[in-house]
């Protein structure tokens, strides 16, 4: 034990020895809090109540963000990712690969210029991979390309991009439900060229609604959209037409596709109404035109419509049947060279726009299109049916 008189002498040499430790030790910001301990150890010591005095001060813990808010991956920011939307950049162009490397094989060359989407690898492996990246072009392909071969595009170009081919944030939340008439078929070994709009259109809106068609009888369902869609041929035309219900027999009496001859038969609306009925979903007849259709649609339908994307000149002298028809310019792009066409509107925007599934578009995703560009589509070949769960059922009035 130390006599009174020795604490009080040593307590200047300890308080120095203190204060320069810590000078040495802490950083600067943080030496005017260690100093004050130091202090008041060294002055307890002095009046004989001191505890143990520590000159190595603790260590400073550092606070790092959760990873849950880790900033999210942005347009434009640099970092490819996810969602990103990449420009081909090089005079060469780039080609799409089957793996992210370049001995995996070469397929689509991709000229400057093209617009690809980075996508998870269907493994949901990373999106980027060594020098190669995951992406999928406007025709829906996928695959692997050097990134060192693109560049990200600004939110501005992504933007103006998007809205020339009406894409927008509000139709993409529909994007679980779409499907392509082309490559649906493929999924059942056709070679996806087909009249399959009206299927198609009418699955997009058994999807829309919770409505599951029955399978094919005979033919095991493969699990594929595709399969989905051949149902809704089958239940629709079977009944009044064998020879377009998309199946046959073979020589050994099985039931099979029918895919090349019957795929490319029309499909109407009376078709449509079987195959509702056969998914026990109910319909309603809903009035040929773009108000009509968000009232079904308000009150919880999703309607069919037919339309056309060809007409003859207005300029055409009158009574000239024969004049060639010529693309409309007031509505959205024809896709898959269709021209009297089936397309499902599943949704309204909160601005008054209309969500479009059609099945035949370029772009395969769900589109916004306005009220004008809806009643231009149906002008000239207009019709429209309401599907919907009698479950709940459409809002009494509907």
């Amino acid at each position: 034990m130390f006599s009174d008189g020795i604490r009080r002498a040593l307590g200047p040499v300890l308080r120095t020895v203190a204060n320069t430790a810590v000078e040495k030790a802490v950083a600067p910001p943080l030496q005017p809090a260690a100093k004050a301990v130091a202090n008041f150890a060294v002055s307890s010591f002095e009046r004989g109540t001191s505890p143990r005095v520590v000159l190595n001060p603790p260590p400073v813990v550092v606070q790092r963000p959760p990873a849950d808010l880790t900033p999210p991956n942005a347009q434009g920011d640099g970092k490819l990712g996810e969602g990103d939307w990449l420009n081909v950049s090089s005079s060469d162009g780039v080609y799409l690969r089957p793996g992210p490397s370049a001995e995996s094989g070469q397929s689509v060359l991709y000229g400057t210029g093209t617009k690809l989407k980075v996508i998870a690898p269907p493994d949901n492996s990373a999106a980027v991979q060594g020098e190669f990246v995951y992406v999928q072009d406007a025709r829906g392909r996928q695959g692997w390309v050097r990134a060192a071969k693109t560049s990200e595009m600004s939110t501005d170009e992504v933007a103006k991009y998007r809205a020339a081919r009406h894409q927008s944030d509000a139709a993409d939340t529909y994007q679980d439900i779409y499907v392509n008439q082309f490559d649906a078929e493929t999924q059942v070994g056709g070679d996806g060229r087909n009249a399959n709009c009206g299927p198609t259109a009418t699955l997009m809106a058994f999807l829309n609604e919770g409505l599951v068609i029955p399978s094919i009888p005979g033919i095991t369902h493969n699990g594929t959209a595709g399969a989905d869609v051949q149902a809704v041929r089958y239940w629709g035309n079977t009944a009044s037409d064998k020879g377009s219900d998309g199946v046959t027999t073979n020589a050994a009496g099985e039931t099979v596709y029918s895919l090349t001859t019957e795929n490319s038969q029309y499909t109407g609306f009376q078709d449509v109404k079987n195959a509702v009925t056969a998914a026990r979903g109910s319909w309603a007849k809903v009035g040929a035109n773009s108000e009509s259709i968000k009232e079904a649609i308000d009150s919880g339908m999703s309607v069919v419509i037919s339309g056309n994307f060809v007409e003859t000149p207005a300029q055409a002298p009158e009574g000239s049947e024969n004049a060639d028809p010529v693309l409309k310019s007031d509505t959205w792009a024809q896709g898959g060279g269709a021209q009297e066409h089936l397309v499902a509107v599943v949704g309204v925007t909160p601005e008054g726009n209309f969500i479009v599934c059609d099945p035949a578009v370029d772009v395969r995703t769900p589109i916004e299109v306005t009220p004008e560009e809806l009643d231009a589509f149906m002008r000239g070949n207009a019709g429209a049916i309401g599907i919907y769960d009698p479950t709940p059922g459409p809002r009494s009035g509907a």
